[in-house]
């Protein structure tokens, strides 16, 4: 059985629903993002239209996650950094912000651009979700680029990020990373 600490946040620890959603969600973008890419780059085709589907659907999982994770974190602790600056705090605040921000913006963008290119975003192919918008072509446009600005700064942001775990677990030997490790 586990225990009440092992499920909330701590001051030094993530209890394990943070954990758990940290670590799908980080999987499902990294399965997201490459998935995109190749789909948008490919030729018209019957799979072209599939792999969308499944774009749009783990898009659509990982905003139900992401909901999920942020309201688990603002109703518990959030793990104070070890011996942090003032100004990595802020770094760090300011990184994991711009992360749940784009784990909101990605799949609403990706949703209103299918909604405003008539095109159905269903979960799986179990139901479809309702379009956010009516055909638009203007809205499809501003949408895609949209997505696209923020696939980029999504890029830079996880490539930061990854890259401040790994400096505060080998260079300062500190438990930033063992903590959200399960």
């Amino acid at each position: 059985m586990t225990s009440q600490s092992t499920i909330k946040n701590t001051e030094q620890q993530w209890g394990w629903p943070s954990k758990s959603l940290h670590w799908l969600i980080a999987l499902l973008i990294l399965i997201q993002i490459p998935l995109g890419i190749y789909a948008e780059e490919m030729e018209n085709s019957p799979l072209k239209l599939e792999l969308f589907g499944w774009h749009k659907s783990v898009g659509i999982v990982i905003l139900m996650l992401a909901i999920l994770r942020l309201l688990w974190r603002m109703a518990g602790t959030v793990p104070a950094l070890p011996d942090a600056s003032a100004v990595q705090r802020r770094l760090a605040n300011l990184a994991h912000t711009v992360l749940y921000g784009l784990m909101l913006v990605l799949p609403l963008s990706g949703w209103i651009m299918s909604s405003a290119a008539n095109r159905p975003v269903s979960l799986f192919g179990l139901f479809e979700l309702p379009a956010l918008v009516a055909p638009d072509d203007a809205i499809k446009v501003m949408a895609k680029e949209a997505h696209h600005v923020a696939v980029d700064i999504l890029i830079v942001v996880l490539v930061t990020h990854i890259a401040a775990a790994l400096y505060h677990h080998f260079k300062l030997r500190d438990t930033v990373l063992r903590r959200m490790w399960f």
